[in-house]
Protein backbone atom coordinates (compact mmCIF):
# COMPACT_ATOMS: atom_id res chain seq x y z
CA UNK A 1 0.00 0.00 0.00
CA UNK A 2 1.04 3.62 -1.12
CA UNK A 3 -0.25 7.47 -0.57
CA UNK A 4 0.85 8.25 -4.10
CA UNK A 5 -1.93 10.34 -6.06
CA UNK A 6 -2.95 9.97 -9.08
CA UNK A 7 -6.19 10.75 -11.60
CA UNK A 8 -8.00 13.08 -9.21
CA UNK A 9 -11.15 11.65 -8.17
CA UNK A 10 -12.93 15.36 -9.29
CA UNK A 11 -11.19 14.65 -12.69
CA UNK A 12 -13.25 11.19 -12.95
CA UNK A 13 -16.72 9.88 -14.38
CA UNK A 14 -17.65 7.52 -11.97
CA UNK A 15 -19.27 4.83 -13.50
CA UNK A 16 -21.25 3.39 -10.30
CA UNK A 17 -22.72 5.69 -7.38
CA UNK A 18 -24.84 5.08 -4.75
CA UNK A 19 -25.50 6.78 -1.36
CA UNK A 20 -27.28 5.72 1.87
CA UNK A 21 -28.83 8.32 4.90
CA UNK A 22 -27.36 8.97 8.14
CA UNK A 23 -29.97 8.38 10.98
CA UNK A 24 -30.85 10.47 13.96
CA UNK A 25 -33.07 8.76 16.84
CA UNK A 26 -36.18 10.35 18.09
CA UNK A 27 -36.76 8.79 21.16
CA UNK A 28 -35.27 5.56 23.36
CA UNK A 29 -32.15 6.66 23.72
CA UNK A 30 -30.62 4.76 27.21
CA UNK A 31 -33.97 3.54 27.89
CA UNK A 32 -34.00 1.02 24.89
CA UNK A 33 -30.86 -0.46 26.30
CA UNK A 34 -33.29 -2.02 29.37
CA UNK A 35 -35.70 -2.92 26.54
CA UNK A 36 -37.64 0.24 25.99
CA UNK A 37 -39.23 1.53 22.61
CA UNK A 38 -36.96 3.33 20.31
CA UNK A 39 -37.91 5.11 17.45
CA UNK A 40 -34.98 6.17 14.80
CA UNK A 41 -35.11 7.91 10.95
CA UNK A 42 -33.36 8.46 8.18
CA UNK A 43 -31.85 12.30 7.46
CA UNK A 44 -31.50 13.37 4.69
CA UNK A 45 -27.59 14.02 4.73
CA UNK A 46 -26.14 11.01 3.49
CA UNK A 47 -23.09 9.35 2.66
CA UNK A 48 -21.73 8.58 -1.10
CA UNK A 49 -20.05 5.68 -2.87
CA UNK A 50 -18.26 6.14 -6.24
CA UNK A 51 -16.40 3.20 -7.93
CA UNK A 52 -14.49 4.48 -10.82
CA UNK A 53 -12.02 2.56 -13.22
CA UNK A 54 -8.78 4.07 -13.73
CA UNK A 55 -5.84 3.22 -16.05
CA UNK A 56 -3.41 2.13 -13.82
CA UNK A 57 -3.36 -1.93 -14.19
CA UNK A 58 -3.30 -4.02 -11.18
CA UNK A 59 -4.10 -1.27 -8.43
CA UNK A 60 -7.54 -0.29 -6.18
CA UNK A 61 -7.18 2.78 -4.78
CA UNK A 62 -9.86 3.57 -1.61
CA UNK A 63 -10.21 7.81 -0.34
CA UNK A 64 -12.14 8.19 2.44
CA UNK A 65 -12.69 11.32 4.57
CA UNK A 66 -11.19 9.64 7.37
CA UNK A 67 -8.21 8.44 5.82
CA UNK A 68 -5.54 10.94 5.90
CA UNK A 69 -4.13 9.63 2.48
CA UNK A 70 -5.44 7.92 -0.53
CA UNK A 71 -4.56 3.95 -0.18
CA UNK A 72 -3.34 1.88 -3.33
CA UNK A 73 -3.53 -1.66 -2.89
CA UNK A 74 -2.28 -4.52 -5.31
CA UNK A 75 -4.96 -6.11 -6.86
CA UNK A 76 -3.20 -9.47 -7.70
CA UNK A 77 -2.60 -10.04 -4.07
CA UNK A 78 -5.98 -8.98 -3.11
CA UNK A 79 -6.85 -11.50 -5.20
CA UNK A 80 -4.92 -14.00 -3.79
CA UNK A 81 -5.46 -13.26 -0.09
CA UNK A 82 -9.04 -12.46 -0.36
CA UNK A 83 -11.10 -13.46 -3.60
CA UNK A 84 -9.57 -16.51 -4.83
CA UNK A 85 -9.48 -19.07 -1.51
CA UNK A 86 -12.48 -20.57 -0.61
CA UNK A 87 -14.54 -18.08 2.23
CA UNK A 88 -14.91 -19.63 5.59
CA UNK A 89 -18.56 -20.14 6.39
CA UNK A 90 -20.55 -22.51 9.07
CA UNK A 91 -21.32 -24.75 5.91
CA UNK A 92 -19.67 -26.03 3.09
CA UNK A 93 -18.80 -23.91 0.57
CA UNK A 94 -21.71 -25.63 -1.38
CA UNK A 95 -24.05 -24.59 0.68
CA UNK A 96 -22.79 -20.70 0.27
CA UNK A 97 -23.50 -17.70 -1.57
CA UNK A 98 -22.87 -14.50 -1.60
CA UNK A 99 -26.66 -13.82 -0.52
CA UNK A 100 -26.27 -15.21 2.80
CA UNK A 101 -23.56 -13.07 4.84
CA UNK A 102 -25.05 -14.64 7.97
CA UNK A 103 -23.32 -17.73 7.57
CA UNK A 104 -19.68 -16.62 6.87
CA UNK A 105 -17.62 -17.23 9.59
CA UNK A 106 -17.09 -13.81 11.02
CA UNK A 107 -13.77 -14.04 13.12
CA UNK A 108 -12.01 -16.21 10.27
CA UNK A 109 -13.04 -14.26 7.52
CA UNK A 110 -11.77 -11.04 9.91
CA UNK A 111 -8.80 -12.66 10.82
CA UNK A 112 -8.01 -13.07 6.54
CA UNK A 113 -8.30 -9.74 6.13
CA UNK A 114 -6.09 -8.76 9.31
CA UNK A 115 -3.10 -10.60 7.54
CA UNK A 116 -3.71 -9.41 4.21
CA UNK A 117 -3.64 -5.90 5.49
CA UNK A 118 -0.21 -6.33 8.44
CA UNK A 119 1.55 -9.39 6.69
CA UNK A 120 0.96 -8.39 2.52
CA UNK A 121 -0.58 -5.04 2.08
CA UNK A 122 0.64 -2.51 4.89
CA UNK A 123 4.24 -2.12 5.26
CA UNK A 124 3.62 1.12 7.69
CA UNK A 125 0.80 0.20 9.46
CA UNK A 126 2.20 1.96 12.51
CA UNK A 127 1.06 5.11 10.57
CA UNK A 128 -2.27 4.49 9.97
CA UNK A 129 -4.40 5.68 13.38
CA UNK A 130 -6.71 2.57 14.73
CA UNK A 131 -9.92 4.18 13.52
CA UNK A 132 -8.29 4.30 10.02
CA UNK A 133 -7.69 0.54 10.88
CA UNK A 134 -11.16 -0.08 12.00
CA UNK A 135 -12.26 1.66 8.33
CA UNK A 136 -9.83 -0.23 5.87
CA UNK A 137 -10.78 -3.67 7.80
CA UNK A 138 -14.63 -2.75 7.03
CA UNK A 139 -13.76 -2.51 3.30
CA UNK A 140 -11.85 -5.31 2.95
CA UNK A 141 -14.10 -7.66 4.71
CA UNK A 142 -17.12 -6.27 2.26
CA UNK A 143 -14.91 -6.64 -0.58
CA UNK A 144 -13.63 -10.17 0.59
CA UNK A 145 -17.17 -11.44 1.76
CA UNK A 146 -19.31 -9.75 -1.15
CA UNK A 147 -16.76 -10.23 -4.11
CA UNK A 148 -15.22 -13.57 -3.17
CA UNK A 149 -18.20 -16.62 -3.99
CA UNK A 150 -19.10 -14.36 -7.26
CA UNK A 151 -17.65 -15.20 -10.65
CA UNK A 152 -17.07 -11.45 -11.20
CA UNK A 153 -13.21 -9.71 -11.66
CA UNK A 154 -12.73 -6.77 -9.53
CA UNK A 155 -10.64 -4.79 -12.02
CA UNK A 156 -8.46 -1.67 -11.66
CA UNK A 157 -10.70 0.97 -10.02
CA UNK A 158 -10.92 3.92 -7.64
CA UNK A 159 -13.53 3.56 -4.61
CA UNK A 160 -13.94 6.90 -3.31
CA UNK A 161 -16.08 7.60 -0.31
CA UNK A 162 -17.77 11.31 0.57
CA UNK A 163 -20.42 12.10 3.56
CA UNK A 164 -22.35 14.95 4.53
CA UNK A 165 -22.40 13.19 8.22
CA UNK A 166 -20.05 14.15 11.04
CA UNK A 167 -17.93 11.19 11.69
CA UNK A 168 -18.24 10.10 14.73
CA UNK A 169 -21.17 12.01 16.21
CA UNK A 170 -23.29 9.57 16.66
CA UNK A 171 -25.85 10.62 13.56
CA UNK A 172 -24.72 7.00 11.79
CA UNK A 173 -22.18 7.59 9.97
CA UNK A 174 -20.49 4.03 10.15
CA UNK A 175 -23.48 2.47 9.30
CA UNK A 176 -24.47 5.20 6.16
CA UNK A 177 -20.64 4.22 5.21
CA UNK A 178 -20.83 0.17 5.22
CA UNK A 179 -24.27 0.29 3.92
CA UNK A 180 -23.26 2.15 0.82
CA UNK A 181 -20.18 0.41 0.54
CA UNK A 182 -21.68 -3.00 0.57
CA UNK A 183 -24.21 -1.35 -1.70
CA UNK A 184 -21.74 0.46 -4.17
CA UNK A 185 -20.08 -3.97 -4.53
CA UNK A 186 -23.68 -4.95 -5.46
CA UNK A 187 -24.27 -2.65 -8.22
CA UNK A 188 -20.61 -3.50 -9.25
CA UNK A 189 -21.64 -7.39 -9.47
CA UNK A 190 -25.23 -6.54 -11.30
CA UNK A 191 -22.97 -4.55 -14.00
CA UNK A 192 -20.46 -6.78 -14.63
CA UNK A 193 -22.05 -10.14 -14.50
CA UNK A 194 -22.85 -12.49 -16.69
CA UNK A 195 -26.00 -14.28 -17.35
CA UNK A 196 -27.23 -17.21 -15.83
CA UNK A 197 -25.49 -18.95 -12.70
CA UNK A 198 -22.48 -15.80 -11.19
CA UNK A 199 -21.26 -18.00 -8.48
CA UNK A 200 -17.23 -19.23 -8.53
CA UNK A 201 -17.27 -23.03 -9.06
CA UNK A 202 -17.84 -24.86 -5.76
CA UNK A 203 -20.25 -22.32 -4.35
CA UNK A 204 -24.02 -22.45 -4.32
CA UNK A 205 -25.64 -21.76 -7.25
CA UNK A 206 -26.86 -17.97 -7.69
CA UNK A 207 -28.78 -16.71 -10.50
CA UNK A 208 -29.24 -12.79 -11.20
CA UNK A 209 -30.81 -12.25 -14.37
CA UNK A 210 -33.69 -9.98 -13.36
CA UNK A 211 -31.49 -7.64 -11.40
CA UNK A 212 -32.70 -3.86 -12.38
CA UNK A 213 -29.76 -2.02 -13.21
CA UNK A 214 -31.20 1.63 -12.01
CA UNK A 215 -32.91 0.45 -8.58
CA UNK A 216 -32.39 -2.51 -5.50
CA UNK A 217 -35.04 -4.65 -5.21
CA UNK A 218 -36.08 -5.81 -1.86
CA UNK A 219 -34.02 -8.78 -1.95
CA UNK A 220 -31.25 -6.85 -2.90
CA UNK A 221 -31.74 -4.29 -0.24
CA UNK A 222 -32.14 -7.63 2.12
CA UNK A 223 -28.66 -8.71 1.14
CA UNK A 224 -27.24 -5.21 1.67
CA UNK A 225 -28.51 -4.68 4.88
CA UNK A 226 -27.18 -7.99 5.72
CA UNK A 227 -23.46 -7.33 4.74
CA UNK A 228 -23.11 -4.03 6.56
CA UNK A 229 -24.69 -5.41 9.79
CA UNK A 230 -22.04 -7.88 9.17
CA UNK A 231 -19.32 -5.52 8.67
CA UNK A 232 -20.50 -2.86 11.98
CA UNK A 233 -19.10 -6.01 14.12
CA UNK A 234 -15.97 -4.64 13.17
CA UNK A 235 -17.19 -0.74 14.53
CA UNK A 236 -19.12 -1.58 17.68
CA UNK A 237 -18.73 -5.09 18.56
CA UNK A 238 -22.43 -5.78 19.32
CA UNK A 239 -24.40 -3.62 17.00
CA UNK A 240 -28.15 -3.83 17.14
CA UNK A 241 -29.10 -3.87 13.76
CA UNK A 242 -30.75 -0.77 14.11
CA UNK A 243 -28.57 1.62 12.61
CA UNK A 244 -27.69 -0.44 9.03
CA UNK A 245 -31.55 -0.64 9.19
CA UNK A 246 -32.65 2.73 8.72
CA UNK A 247 -29.73 3.27 6.54
CA UNK A 248 -30.71 0.58 4.10
CA UNK A 249 -33.96 1.03 3.89
CA UNK A 250 -35.28 4.43 5.22
CA UNK A 251 -37.99 6.05 6.87
CA UNK A 252 -38.70 5.88 10.52
CA UNK A 253 -37.86 2.33 12.27
CA UNK A 254 -39.42 1.11 15.32
CA UNK A 255 -37.06 -0.93 18.02
CA UNK A 256 -36.83 -2.71 20.84
CA UNK A 257 -33.69 -4.73 21.61
CA UNK A 258 -34.04 -8.63 20.89
CA UNK A 259 -36.16 -7.83 18.11
CA UNK A 260 -36.20 -7.39 14.92
CA UNK A 261 -36.53 -3.26 13.74
CA UNK A 262 -39.85 -2.89 12.43
CA UNK A 263 -40.14 -0.58 9.57
CA UNK A 264 -42.94 1.71 9.52
CA UNK A 265 -42.38 2.24 5.78
CA UNK A 266 -44.53 5.52 6.18
CA UNK A 267 -44.19 8.77 3.91
CA UNK A 268 -42.97 11.69 6.53
CA UNK A 269 -43.52 15.10 5.69
CA UNK A 270 -40.86 16.07 8.33
CA UNK A 271 -38.13 18.34 8.57
CA UNK A 272 -35.79 18.96 11.36
CA UNK A 273 -33.20 21.18 13.10
CA UNK A 274 -29.71 19.19 13.98
CA UNK A 275 -27.64 21.27 16.14
CA UNK A 276 -24.07 20.27 16.92
CA UNK A 277 -23.01 21.21 20.10
CA UNK A 278 -18.85 20.03 18.91
CA UNK A 279 -18.34 18.81 22.09
CA UNK A 280 -16.70 15.31 21.92
CA UNK A 281 -19.04 12.50 23.96
CA UNK A 282 -18.01 9.39 25.33
CA UNK A 283 -20.57 6.57 24.37
CA UNK A 284 -19.58 3.97 26.69
CA UNK A 285 -18.72 6.10 29.46
CA UNK A 286 -22.55 7.43 29.37
CA UNK A 287 -23.99 4.19 29.16
CA UNK A 288 -22.03 3.28 32.18
CA UNK A 289 -23.10 6.17 34.31
CA UNK A 290 -27.31 5.54 33.45
CA UNK A 291 -26.81 2.05 34.91
CA UNK A 292 -24.48 3.39 38.00
CA UNK A 293 -28.31 5.36 38.70
CA UNK A 294 -30.04 2.05 38.17
CA UNK A 295 -28.44 0.02 40.85
CA UNK A 296 -28.08 2.92 42.64
CA UNK A 297 -31.66 3.86 42.46
CA UNK A 298 -33.61 1.12 40.61
CA UNK A 299 -37.29 1.90 41.26
CA UNK A 300 -36.78 5.68 40.60
CA UNK A 301 -34.84 5.04 37.75
CA UNK A 302 -37.30 2.16 36.24
CA UNK A 303 -39.88 4.68 36.49
CA UNK A 304 -38.04 7.17 34.87
CA UNK A 305 -37.29 4.68 31.80
CA UNK A 306 -41.07 3.76 31.64
CA UNK A 307 -41.53 7.03 31.18
CA UNK A 308 -39.62 7.51 28.42
CA UNK A 309 -41.40 4.41 26.43
CA UNK A 310 -44.13 5.85 27.20
CA UNK A 311 -43.12 8.91 25.72
CA UNK A 312 -41.97 7.08 22.26
CA UNK A 313 -45.32 5.35 21.86
CA UNK A 314 -47.19 8.02 22.06
CA UNK A 315 -44.46 9.76 19.72
CA UNK A 316 -44.88 6.59 17.41
CA UNK A 317 -48.66 7.38 17.75
CA UNK A 318 -48.80 10.77 16.41
CA UNK A 319 -45.97 10.42 14.01
CA UNK A 320 -48.53 7.76 12.24
CA UNK A 321 -51.52 10.27 12.33
CA UNK A 322 -49.06 12.74 11.01
CA UNK A 323 -48.63 10.78 7.96
CA UNK A 324 -51.99 10.25 7.71
CA UNK A 325 -53.72 13.27 8.37
CA UNK A 326 -52.24 15.35 4.75
CA UNK A 327 -55.14 18.01 3.90
CA UNK A 328 -56.85 18.68 7.61
CA UNK A 329 -54.44 21.29 9.17
CA UNK A 330 -56.26 21.39 12.47
CA UNK A 331 -55.41 17.36 13.42
CA UNK A 332 -51.51 18.05 11.44
CA UNK A 333 -51.25 20.97 13.69
CA UNK A 334 -51.93 18.58 16.96
CA UNK A 335 -50.07 16.09 16.17
CA UNK A 336 -47.12 18.44 16.09
CA UNK A 337 -48.22 20.06 19.40
CA UNK A 338 -48.07 17.17 20.77
CA UNK A 339 -44.75 15.80 19.23
CA UNK A 340 -43.21 19.07 20.47
CA UNK A 341 -44.19 18.63 23.78
CA UNK A 342 -42.92 15.20 23.80
CA UNK A 343 -39.80 16.15 22.46
CA UNK A 344 -39.25 18.66 25.63
CA UNK A 345 -40.29 15.73 28.43
CA UNK A 346 -38.18 13.54 27.10
CA UNK A 347 -34.87 15.10 26.57
CA UNK A 348 -35.62 16.25 30.59
CA UNK A 349 -36.12 12.47 31.53
CA UNK A 350 -32.91 11.75 29.92
CA UNK A 351 -31.73 14.98 32.13
CA UNK A 352 -33.00 12.95 35.07
CA UNK A 353 -30.69 10.04 33.82
CA UNK A 354 -27.88 12.46 33.99
CA UNK A 355 -26.91 12.17 29.97
CA UNK A 356 -27.34 16.08 28.91
CA UNK A 357 -24.77 18.67 29.01
CA UNK A 358 -24.79 22.21 29.60
CA UNK A 359 -24.63 23.23 25.85
CA UNK A 360 -27.84 20.62 25.08
CA UNK A 361 -29.15 22.36 27.94
CA UNK A 362 -28.18 25.72 26.03
CA UNK A 363 -29.53 24.71 22.55
CA UNK A 364 -32.86 23.64 24.47
CA UNK A 365 -33.46 26.48 25.92
CA UNK A 366 -32.64 28.75 22.98
CA UNK A 367 -35.13 26.34 20.81
CA UNK A 368 -38.00 27.43 23.56
CA UNK A 369 -37.37 30.67 23.94
CA UNK A 370 -38.16 30.86 20.13
CA UNK A 371 -41.29 28.68 20.30
CA UNK A 372 -39.14 25.46 19.01
CA UNK A 373 -39.11 22.42 21.02
CA UNK A 374 -35.76 20.40 20.83
CA UNK A 375 -34.33 17.44 22.34
CA UNK A 376 -30.41 15.94 22.99
CA UNK A 377 -30.26 12.62 20.56
CA UNK A 378 -27.90 9.83 20.97
CA UNK A 379 -26.22 9.37 24.41
CA UNK A 380 -26.25 12.48 25.35
CA UNK A 381 -23.01 14.23 26.92
CA UNK A 382 -22.58 16.48 24.13
CA UNK A 383 -23.05 15.30 20.46
CA UNK A 384 -26.17 16.35 18.14
CA UNK A 385 -29.49 17.68 19.68
CA UNK A 386 -33.14 17.71 17.31
CA UNK A 387 -35.77 20.04 16.95
CA UNK A 388 -38.81 18.60 15.04
CA UNK A 389 -40.63 21.06 12.89
CA UNK A 390 -43.71 21.96 12.50
CA UNK A 391 -44.80 22.98 8.91
CA UNK A 392 -42.43 25.64 7.89
CA UNK A 393 -45.30 27.85 7.14
CA UNK A 394 -46.48 27.83 10.62
CA UNK A 395 -43.31 28.63 12.38
CA UNK A 396 -42.52 32.43 11.26
CA UNK A 397 -39.36 34.02 12.21
CA UNK A 398 -39.11 31.80 15.11
CA UNK A 399 -37.07 29.16 13.19
CA UNK A 400 -34.27 32.30 11.72
CA UNK A 401 -34.04 33.41 14.97
CA UNK A 402 -33.39 30.11 16.79
CA UNK A 403 -30.84 29.04 13.93
CA UNK A 404 -28.76 32.56 14.11
CA UNK A 405 -28.94 32.64 17.77
CA UNK A 406 -27.77 28.93 18.08
CA UNK A 407 -24.94 29.38 15.06
CA UNK A 408 -23.57 32.85 16.88
CA UNK A 409 -22.90 30.82 19.99
CA UNK A 410 -20.93 28.36 17.83
CA UNK A 411 -22.95 25.60 17.37
CA UNK A 412 -23.17 23.73 14.24
CA UNK A 413 -26.82 24.41 12.74
CA UNK A 414 -28.57 22.80 9.73
CA UNK A 415 -31.95 21.74 8.51
CA UNK A 416 -32.88 18.27 6.84
CA UNK A 417 -35.39 16.02 6.01
CA UNK A 418 -36.14 13.04 8.11
CA UNK A 419 -37.62 9.97 7.19
CA UNK A 420 -36.59 10.01 3.56
CA UNK A 421 -35.13 7.48 1.44
CA UNK A 422 -32.41 4.35 2.08
CA UNK A 423 -29.45 3.44 0.01
CA UNK A 424 -30.23 3.99 -3.51
CA UNK A 425 -28.12 4.50 -7.14
CA UNK A 426 -27.59 7.92 -8.01
CA UNK A 427 -25.69 7.54 -11.46
CA UNK A 428 -26.48 6.97 -14.34
CA UNK A 429 -25.21 3.40 -14.84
Amino acid sequence: MSNETSQSSSQRSADIVVSAPGKVILFGEHSVVYGRLALAASLGLRTRVAISSINHPNTLEIECPNLTSKLTFNLETLNKYLLSPTLPTYLAPAEFSWESPDVVHHETLLDRVTEFLTDVSISNTSNLKPSEIVTVKSMMYLIAGILGSVNVELKPAAIVVSTDLEIGAGTGSSASFLVSISAALVQYIKLNKSSGNISKTGYRECNWNDSDPKRFSTRELDIICNWAFCAEKIVHGTPSGLDNSICTYGSIVEFRKGLQPKLLGIECPFKILLINTKVARETKALVAQVAQRLERFPDLVKNILNAMEDVAYIGLQNIMNVSRSHGDSKATRDHYDTLATLCSMNHHLLSALGVSHPTLDDIVNTLTRHGLHGKLTGAGGGGYAIALLPPLEEIGRGLEEAMNELASKGFGVQMTDLGGEGVRIDSDS
